[in-house]
């Protein structure tokens, strides 16, 4: 970000910022941890973007503008939890109308959040602040630090073990605390060793948290003292940019599928600004690579398929295929819960120069299930795949709301959503009993359900558009609100498969067939068979994921 970007962001939050409380006053949005509802609460004094906005004062300099930040530094940091007896030692709230208290649970990412600011702001412009203020953003710190060693979040959760490395080594290297420095050094380097385990980051292909993660390890690249931490950041720095290199599609100029994480589905202003700021050389700040540069240009065949997880760690794999053409891109994963975050099956397709995303759902009541459970397995433009019911996971999100399987609900359907430049375009799509194919431009879309085991009957067939979205659904129950128990059904699982390609081509036939309790339905593409086998029967997440088989087609094992 130049000097009069800066500029603008602080003039755009300034209209926000509330002198009297001395915070930023920004619309309610938060939906996890918060017990705060729009309702009572239309407008809230958010502490971290507060911070954000003292961080950004300091940036651009003048002593108004680091009048400002004082104060809203000390405001900031008296909402800290330090007192170390505490279950919420060191970490702060999101509100400042709301205690960590009375949240819905505290979320300790805020000690790693709040931390990096408080790092960047003690490292560069303590100068510009009062003595007294400085020796309290010392002690934020070494809290915050606390908070962030005593949680000690695994290499999994890749922007906080990213973040908590970086507050942690160059925190302790500016408080002189070698317990903490060495903290943060070892954590860097068990992430690295997670990371080149599995050969990618296992937050995988994330629009929103891949750009922190690059944030993240640039900051480390950039500030911290460390010749060794500096050379693991560059390593992994490089990972990062691969991936994200990898799945961008320049056709439709939009970011590739699978995610395992996103909360949108087309790429925000943010996400596009980081990108295009670090493809541009004239521009100032973090770069990718020279090397990755032509994959954000060219449209050459791209088909690959590559691990997620660290099988040794959690007992089973998931992997990502992603094929891309100069029309479209289609990516899947093996295996996952179908949670509002997550892209199991996400394709992106050039119409005419506008485009076109289809997203694969489980609703609930118009909401993405969680104790959904998707399997599949892809052959470039083709996809098979089921979906399975958990007794044990949540409805909107597997741990903030868990259901066990449980619930009351009046509309339960699967769905592939169609979204993007829709307004002009016709979509002309055909119902053929469990079949539904639409017509993007030139490519045709195909989806077709080909078992459905379920206590709870038949599927009902619908295609609909509503405004710039058409739904194609796949019903399996829609009346008065009713009482649903996963554990009291024998059946429930739904096999589908679905290509986008030529108007010309014809779906595959599929052998299906049910071993003991087991179904398992089979392809044999043009290249070679590919197959899935599930449980026909509802039951436990890890089971799904443990048990449910894939096997990809032999030719895309080979593909590098």
């Amino acid at each position: 970000m130049d000097r009069d970007e800066l500029l603008r962001a602080i003039q755009a939050t300034e209209k926000q910022y509330d002198a009297g409380v001395k915070l930023v006053r920004t619309p309610l949005t938060a939906t996890y941890h918060t017990a705060l509802k729009p309702e009572q609460h239309p407008f809230v004094y958010a502490l971290y973007p507060s911070t954000c906005y003292a961080y950004d004062l300091l940036r651009y300099g003048g002593e108004a503008y680091s009048l400002r930040a004082a104060e809203i530094l000390e405001v900031v940091i008296a909402q800290q939890d330090q007192d170390a007896s505490r279950a919420s030692y060191g970490i702060w709230p999101y509100f400042y109308e709301e205690s960590l208290d009375e949240m819905d649970r505290p979320d300790w990412n805020m000690a790693d959040f709040h931390g990096k600011r408080l790092v960047l702001i003690l490292k560069k412009y303590a100068d510009s602040l009062p003595q007294s203020l400085v020796n309290q953003i010392r002690e934020a710190i070494y809290h915050a630090c606390q908070a962030i060693m005593i949680r000690n979040v695994g290499p999994h959760y890749t922007n906080i073990a990213i973040m908590g490395a970086f507050v942690t080594l160059v925190g302790g290297e500016l408080l002189g605390d070698n317990e903490i420095q060495s903290y943060g050094e070892q954590r860097l380097k068990r992430f690295h060793v997670f990371t080149s385990g599995i050969g990618t980051f296992s937050e995988y292909n994330s629009p929103c948290y891949s750009p922190l993660a690059i944030e993240e390890l640039d900051s480390i690249y950039q500030e911290s003292h460390s010749t060794e931490a500096v050379a693991l950041a560059e390593q992994l720095l490089d990972i990062a940019w691969g991936m994200i290199a990898k799945h961008y599609h320049p056709a439709t100029r939009e970011w590739g599928g699978p995610y395992s994480r996103t909360y949108f589905t087309l790429m925000t202003e943010r996400e596009k600004h980081f990108l295009g700021n670090a493809l541009n050389k004239e521009t100032t700040g973090i770069k990718c690579p020279e090397q990755y540069h032509a994959y954000f240009s060219s449209n050459e065949e791209r088909y690959f398929m590559e691990p997620t997880l660290l099988a040794a760690e959690t007992g089973y794999q998931n992997y990502a295929t992603t094929y891309q053409n100069d029309k479209l891109s289609l990516g899947s994963y093996t295996i996952g819960s179908m949670w509002n975050q997550r892209r199991n099956l996400l394709a992106f397709v050039d119409v005419g120069g506008k485009k076109v995303f289809v997203q694969l759902q489980f609703l609930k009541d118009g909401r993405d299930f969680c104790s959904a459970i998707f399997t599949g397995v892809q052959s470039r433009n083709h996809v098979l795949y089921g979906f399975n019911l958990a007794t044990d996971n949540g409805d909107w999100h597997q741990d903030l709301d868990v259901i066990n399987g449980k619930f009351q609900a009046k509309d339960l359907r699967i769905r592939l959503l169609l979204g993007g430049d829709l307004q002009e375009l016709e979509l002309p799509t055909l119902v053929e009993g469990k079949r539904l194919t639409t017509l993007l431009g030139d490519t045709q879309l195909r989806i077709e359900a080909i078992l459905e085991e379920s206590d709870y009957g038949s599927l009902e067939v619908a295609a609909e558009r509503s405004g710039d979205e058409l739904y194609l659904d796949y019903v399996l129950y829609a009346g008065e609100e009713k009482a649903f128990d996963f554990h009291a059904i024998q059946k429930a699982v739904w096999l589908f498969q679905l290509s986008l390609g030529n108007a010309a081509d014809q779906l595959p036939e599929v052998d299906v067939r049910q071993e003991g309790n087991s179904v398992t339905a089979t392809i044999a593409t043009k290249e070679d068979q590919m197959s899935i086998t599930v449980p026909a029967a509802p039951g436990k997440t890890n089971d799904f994921y443990r048990n449910n088989r894939v096997q990809p087609p032999q030719s895309l094992l080979q593909v590098k």
